[in-house]
């Protein structure tokens, strides 16, 4: 503190008065750190130990696709070796069994023969199907989808099919709208799908059974239904029956196995036909009752005039 005419005495020793101090207490600050150190203390450990849970959540959550590829692949592995291992022994006793005919006895030869025969056309259309999933899986083809007219698709498969319904006594008929419907896709392997939803309700319809063949278009979407008065499918087995190899129990069909070695089929067919679907973003769905019959849809989309012309 100094006088007010302190600049007149500034060369005099004793110009200040004094001084002048003021101070505040810092306990709140104190308390405010001492907070915070707590927090820190308790918190931190707790903030760690979420992140550390949540992450191993996250990673189990990301690596369960993973986990589940892999099963899949494990068991379609087990499938197919043992759909394999079925016709190959049977191939190799079939052999065994020529080898020890006398060469006098070809009638039984020729019918040994015509085993072996069909053994091989079995193995031929399994690898084939394996092949072919194996494609659709890893998207390995290189040809562009391109305009497929679905009523020409319909219309040349029910005719395909006449022949072989004619000779199951089953009556196969279409309904085919007059105004043409095109998709894009691969023509060859929509026209491999609809020919499998075809060929298996021609299979499992008994005689003088019904199969209809049906296109209906709306404003954006194309429904191909392939209707049968077959044996059904139960409830249980709609879930699965899209899978590979998968066999439903005879014993609720009447002792009819679907997919089974008997009819000729690899247990492919509508496996095949889910990966088609999926790779044209299509929708593949079943509905079915036993006894009365059964219903698959194929809704996908439909390509309008501007875009067919371009």
């Amino acid at each position: 503190m100094h006088s007010a005419n302190t600049h007149h005495l500034a060369n005099e020793a004793n110009s200040s008065w004094g001084y002048l101090q003021i101070g505040r207490t810092l306990e709140h600050f104190d308390a405010e750190i001492r907070r915070i150190q707590w927090i820190m203390a308790i918190g931190l450990p707790i903030a760690l130990s979420l992140v550390a849970t949540s992450s191993w959540w996250l990673s189990g959550l990301a690596m369960q696709p993973i986990y589940q590829s892999y099963q899949q692949q494990q068991q379609f592995t087990a499938n197919a070796a043992h759909e394999l291992r079925s016709p190959l022994a049977s191939l190799l006793a079939t052999v065994e069994a020529i080898l020890r005919i006398p060469q006098s006895n070809q009638q039984d030869m020729q019918i040994m023969l015509h085993t072996v025969e069909q053994q091989g056309r079995r193995l031929s259309h399994l690898i084939a199907d394996l092949l072919l999933l194996t494609s659709l899986e890893q998207n390995s083809s290189s040809k562009p989808f391109q305009p497929c007219c679905l009523n020409d698709l319909v219309s040349d498969l029910t005719e395909e099919f006449l022949e072989l319904a004619t000779a199951a006594d089953i009556n196969l008929s279409s309904q085919i709208p007059t105004c043409e419907v095109y998709t894009l896709g691969n023509e060859s392997q929509l026209y491999r799908l609809v020919s499998n939803l075809i060929a298996n309700a021609i299979q499992y319809t008994p005689r003088g059974g019904y199969v209809t063949v049906s296109l209906v278009k709306s404003d954006y979407n194309a429904v191909i239904a392939v209707k049968d008065t077959g044996i059904g499918i139960g409830l249980a087995d709609q879930e699965r029956i899209f899978d590979r190899f998968y066999r439903v129990d005879g014993d609720a069909y009447g002792g009819l196995r679907l997919r089974s070695r008997k009819t000729g089929g690899t247990g492919l067919g509508l496996a095949i036909a889910v990966a088609i679907a999926q790779k044209h973003q299509a929708h593949l769905k079943v509905e079915s009752q036993l006894g009365k019959g059964s219903v698959f849809t194929l809704e996908m989309k439909v390509l309008s005039s501007k875009d067919i012309e371009n």
